[in-house]
C-alpha cells in the first residue's frame, strides 16, 4: 500500500509542468525607435534612454523586446500543478507549490548588476488561488523563498504574465554606447 501511495504521489508530481513562451529579455538602449510607453513604463530604446536623460530621474524600462513573446513586453507561463506542495516560508507554503525564477544567465550593460537593477511583476491571468509575490514591480534580489515568484495551489493550472524590468539612473555611466543586454531566463515548480 505505501509503495502504491509514493508511486502515486510521483505520477501526480511528475504532471506538473511549466511552459513559458519566452525565456530571453533583450534591453537594447541603442536600438533606433519611437519613445513608447505601455502601461505607463517606458520601452527601452534609444528613444527610452533619451527620454530618461530629459527625465533626470530612475525609472523602470520595459524590455525593447521579449525573443518569442506572444505578448510584447511580457513572457507569459502556463503553470501546471500535480499534488504536493508545502514548505516554502511564503512561497509554495501550506498546499502550494513554488513557482520559482530557478536560473538567469546573460549580461546586462554594465556596470548594471541583474540582483539588483532587474525587476519583475508577475500577474495572474488565470487559475484559481494563484497568490502573486511579486505584484508590483519588485527587485529580482527581494523576491522570497529563493526567488519565488507565485504560489500555485495543486491540481490547478494557472496563467501567469511575467512583466520585466531595469531600473535605469541618468547617473549611471555606461563605458561606451551601444549599450545592451540579454538575459536569459529559466522557470520551474518546486515543492519548496
Amino acid at each position: 500500500m505505501a509503495r502504491t501511495l509514493a508511486l502515486l504521489l510521483l505520477v501526480t508530481w511528475a504532471l506538473a509542468q511549466v511552459d513559458c513562451d519566452a525565456t530571453g529579455v533583450v534591453f537594447d538602449l541603442s536600438e533606433p525607435g519611437p519613445l513608447t510607453v505601455q502601461n505607463g513604463y517606458t520601452v527601452a530604446n534609444l528613444s527610452g534612454y533619451l527620454h530618461l536623460l530629459d527625465v533626470g530621474s530612475s525609472l523602470l524600462l520595459l524590455p525593447t523586446r521579449v525573443v518569442g513573446a506572444t505578448v510584447p513586453y511580457r513572457v507569459t507561463c502556463t503553470v501546471r500543478t500535480g499534488g504536493g506542495g508545502g514548505g516554502g516560508v511564503l512561497c509554495g507554503a501550506g498546499t502550494t507549490l513554488c513557482f520559482r525564477l530557478t536560473g538567469i544567465t546573460g549580461t546586462l550593460p554594465a556596470p548594471l548588476d541583474p540582483l539588483s537593477r532587474l525587476y519583475l511583476m508577475v500577474q495572474p491571468v488565470s487559475g484559481s488561488g494563484v497568490v502573486s509575490h511579486a505584484p508590483s514591480p519588485t527587485p529580482l534580489g527581494n523576491l522570497p523563498d529563493n526567488r519565488g515568484l507565485a504560489s500555485i495551489p495543486r491540481n490547478t493550472t494557472a496563467v501567469l504574465a511575467l512583466h520585466f524590468f531595469l531600473l535605469l539612473s541618468p547617473e549611471d555611466a555606461f563605458p561606451s554606447l551601444p549599450a545592451s543586454g540579454t538575459l536569459t531566463l529559466t522557470y520551474g515548480l518546486r515543492r519548496n
